[in-house]
C-alpha cells in the first residue's frame, strides 16, 4: 500500500468515525428516557439489594417483583457520572459508539475491502441515529460484534480455545443488558449453519451424512451450552436466563419503540423509517446478487440477516443493531462482484475526493439539522441536558415541596434520580415492573376520566402533579388540558418539557400563594422561555400554551416558527388544528400545506375530515377519511365516521350524491 493510498484511507475512516460521534454528541432528554432510573440503581444497589429483585422505586406497587437485568450499567453509568457527571457520560456514550462502529466497520473490512465497507457505512451511519440516548443496549451492541468477531475468527483458524473468552463475556452481559440473548442466539446459528452446510455438502447415506454434520457443530454446541450456563450468574438466576422469552408477558403498556416501523409510520414522518426500507431492500438485493454470482450460501451470514431484519420489523428500537449488522453483511455479499480494480485505481483519487467531500457534507448537514429541523439529531448538540434539564427538580427543593406526587410514565426515571428516597414516583418507564392492570384500570383512565381521576387522586391524596407535557399520547394531552385548567390544581411552574402543581386543598396556603403563576406570568415566562429555545423545544411549549386555554400565545409561537422554518409541516399540521375551533377555513388551508409539504399521515386526513363535517361538506370530508383509511386499514377514527356516514345515508338523513 502506497502512502498515499493509506493516507486517504486515514482520513476517510477518521471522517465517518467523526460523523458517528457528531450522532451521539447530544444533550441528554433526560425526562425522557430511562438514565434517571440505571443512575440511581448504580447509587443504590450496594445499599440496598432489593432493588435488585422488586419494584423498589414506586408507591403505588412496591412489592411487584421485578427482574432487574440491566444493574450492572447502571453502576458503570454511575461510576461515569461521580467522575464527570452528564458530560463525562455522554463522552463515554460516544466512545462505545465509536467503538462499536469501527468493530463492525473491521468485520466488514475483512470481509470486502476498504472502500467498499467505507461506502456502505455512510447510509448506515445516519441510521444509528434512531438510538442515541444513553441507554444499557450500547453494551449490548459491542457485546453482539464481539461475540461475532469471536465466531468469525475461530470459524477461519479452528482456534476453539479462543471460544473460552464466551464465558466470562456472557457472564458479564447477563447483568449489563436484556439482548444478551441475541448473543446466544449467534452461537446457536453458528452450530446450525456449520450442521446444514456439512450435511447438504457431504456424501454418504443420512446417517453418515448427519454424524459428519453433527462432528462439524458439535465445538459450537458444547460453547452454546456453557454460554448458557454461565448466564446463570446473575442476581434472579435462571429467571435472570429466561427474562427475555417472558417479559412482555406483564407489558400492559405500549410504547412508541417497541411498535415496528410500518405502524408509527402511520403516526409520525421520520426519514429513518425510509432510511431502514432501503437499506433492508439493499440487503435482500444483495443477497440474490451473491447467490446468483457466487452459486453458494453462507448460511451463518444469510441466518443473521434474517435475525436482525426480523428484529428491526418487529421493534424500531432494533433499527440500529439491524444498521450494525448490514454494515457487515451488504460489503460481504456484493464482494463476490469482479470490479475492475485496474480502471477504480486510475479514478481511486477523484472517488476518494469525492467521498471526503460527502463526509464533509453529511456533517455540515448533521450541525444544521441538530439546530433546525431533528430529522437526524434528536436533540441540540452539547455536554449538558436538554430542555429545563434539573431546573424543575430545584425548584421542587427549594421550595420543600412534597408528595404524594402524581406523574406521569416518562417523566418516573427522572424523578427517581432526582427524589429519591425523599419521595417515590406513581409510575415510571418500566412496563414490566407494574400489572397490566395498573395501567390499564388505574393509570390511563385517571388521565382519560374525570370521575376516575377524582377518585384516585382521593385516594392516594396527591399534593402534587409532577409531569412531562411533551408526553404525545391522547391521556396525557387529554389530562394536561383538563387539570391546568382545574379550579383545584394550581400551576406552579413549567419549562420547555415539565410541569407542576400544586393541590390546592392540600397545600399551604402562603407558599401557595407565593409560588401560584398568575395568566400574566404564565404568558411572560412562557413567551421568554420560547425565545431562547430550539425547534423543538417552542413547538412543546406552543402545545402547552394550547392545553392551557391561551390559544392566542400559541398562535403567536407556532407563527414565529413559521418565519424561521415557513415548510415545517408539523407546525403547519398543529395550526390547522389550533384553528379547527375558530376559523374552519384558515383550518383547512394550513392542513392543505401540510400534505402538500409531504406530511400525509391517517391522523392529518381525520383532522380534515371532521373540519369539512363542521363546514358541511361532507362529500369531501368522506373522501379525506377514505385516504386516511387507504394510508391504515385499521385506522378506527376513519372505520367509525365512515360508518356513521353509511348509517345517515340508510337512513335518509345524508344525501347519497
Amino acid at each position: 500500500m502506497d502512502k498515499l493510498s493509506k493516507l486517504f484511507k486515514i482520513i476517510i475512516l477518521v471522517g465517518l468515525t467523526f460523523l458517528v460521534a457528531l450522532i451521539f454528541f447530544q444533550k441528554i432528554d433526560f425526562t425522557g428516557i430511562d438514565l434517571g432510573r440505571h443512575l440511581e440503581n448504580g447509587r443504590v444497589v450496594w445499599q440496598n439489594p432489593q432493588v435488585l429483585f422488586q419494584n423498589f422505586y414506586s408507591y403505588t406497587g412496591p412489592n411487584t417483583s421485578f427482574v432487574n437485568h440491566h444493574w450492572l450499567s447502571g453502576v458503570i453509568l454511575y461510576l461515569v457520572y461521580l467522575l464527570d457527571g452528564f458530560k463525562g457520560l455522554i463522552i463515554f456514550n460516544c466512545l462505545l459508539a465509536v467503538s462499536v462502529f469501527l468493530l463492525a466497520f473491521n468485520l466488514a473490512y475483512k470481509k470486502a475491502g476498504f472502500y467498499l465497507s467505507a461506502t456502505v457505512s455512510l447510509p448506515i451511519i445516519y441510521l444509528l441515529s434512531e438510538r442515541v440516548e444513553i441507554r444499557p443496549e450500547i453494551f449490548s451492541y459491542l457485546f453482539i460484534l464481539l461475540v461475532w468477531f469471536l465466531i468469525d475468527k475461530t470459524a477461519k483458524d479452528q482456534k476453539w480455545r479462543r471460544l473460552f473468552w464466551l464465558i466470562p463475556l456472557f457472564t458479564f452481559w447477563v447483568n449489563l443488558h436484556i439482548y444478551f440473548f441475541i448473543g446466544l442466539t449467534l452461537v446457536g446459528l453458528k452450530m446450525a449453519a456449520e450442521f446444514l452446510r456439512k450435511f447438504i455438502y457431504s456424501a454418504g447415506n443420512f446417517q453418515e451424512r448427519f454424524g459428519a454434520a453433527w462432528l462439524k457443530a458439535k465445538p459450537w454446541t458444547t460453547f452454546l451450552g456453557w454460554s448458557i450456563l454461565s448466564c446463570l450468574v446473575n442476581p434472579n438466576t435462571w429467571r435472570g436466563l429466561l427474562y427475555p422469552f417472558n417479559i412482555f408477558e406483564n407489558y400492559g403498556y405500549e410504547i412508541a419503540e417497541n411498535k415496528s416501523v410500518f405502524y408509527l409510520g402511520h403516526l409520525m414522518i421520520s426519514p429513518n423509517f425510509l432510511l431502514f426500507k432501503i437499506i433492508l431492500l439493499v440487503l435482500i438485493v444483495s443477497w440474490l446478487i451473491y447467490i446468483f454470482v457466487s452459486r453458494k450460501i453462507r448460511f451463518f451470514d444469510l441466518f443473521l440477516s434474517f435475525l436482525f431484519s426480523g428484529l428491526a420489523l418487529f421493534a424500531s428500537r432494533n433499527l440500529a443493531l439491524f444498521a450494525l449488522a448490514a454494515l457487515v453483511l451488504i460489503p460481504a455479499n456484493l464482494s463476490c462482484l469482479k470490479f475492475s480494480w485496474k480502471f477504480f485505481n486510475r479514478t481511486k483519487n477523484y472517488f476518494v475526493i469525492a467521498f471526503i467531500s460527502l463526509v464533509v457534507g453529511s456533517s455540515v448537514y448533521l450541525i444544521i439539522d441538530s439546530r433546525s429541523y431533528h430529522n437526524f439529531i434528536k436533540n441540540p448538540l452539547g455536554f449538558t441536558l436538554s430542555g429545563g434539564g434539573d431546573a424543575s427538580a430545584n425548584f421542587f427543593k427549594t421550595n420543600n415541596l412534597s408528595g404524594p406526587i402524581f406523574n406521569n410514565y416518562d417523566i418516573g426515571s427522572a424523578l427517581i434520580f432526582w427524589l429519591f428516597p425523599q419521595e417515590k414516583v406513581f409510575v415510571d418507564n418500566r412496563p414490566e415492573a407494574y400489572s397490566n392492570k395498573f395501567f390499564k384500570e388505574t393509570y390511563i383512565p385517571m388521565q382519560n376520566e374525570t370521575g376516575k381521576w377524582e377518585a384516585v387522586s382521593n385516594d392516594y391524596k396527591f399534593k402534587t402533579i409532577y409531569f412531562s407535557h411533551t408526553d404525545g399520547t391522547p391521556w396525557a394531552q387529554q389530562f394536561l388540558g383538563r387539570i391546568l385548567n382545574d379550579d383545584n390544581w394550581s400551576l406552579v411552574y413549567f419549562d420547555q418539557s415539565t410541569v407542576i402543581l400544586l393541590n390546592k386543598k392540600l397545600t399551604d396556603k402562603t407558599l401557595l400563594k407565593k409560588l401560584s403563576l398568575t395568566e400574566k406570568d404564565f404568558r411572560d415566562r412562557l413567551r421568554l422561555l420560547s425565545s431562547h429555545s430550539g425547534l423543538k423545544d417552542k413547538m412543546s411549549l406552543a402545545s402547552l400554551a394550547d392545553r392551557a386555554n391561551q390559544p392566542l400565545l400559541a398562535e403567536e409561537i407556532y407563527h414565529g416558527i413559521l418565519m424561521d422554518y415557513p415548510d415545517y409541516s408539523p407546525v403547519l399540521v398543529s395550526l390547522g388544528a389550533l384553528y379547527s375551533n375558530t376559523d374552519l377555513i384558515k383550518s383547512l388551508s394550513y392542513f392543505d400545506l401540510a400534505l402538500a409539504g409531504g406530511h400525509r399521515l391517517p391522523g392529518v386526513y381525520n383532522q380534515i375530515g371532521l373540519v369539512n363535517w363542521q363546514l358541511g361538506e361532507y362529500q369531501k370530508a368522506e373522501t379525506a377519511w377514505n385516504s386516511a383509511l387507504k394510508l391504515d386499514h385499521h385506522n378506527t377514527s376513519a372505520l367509525y365516521y365512515l360508518n356513521q356516514i353509511k348509517e345517515l345515508r340508510k337512513s335518509g338523513k345524508l344525501s347519497t350524491n
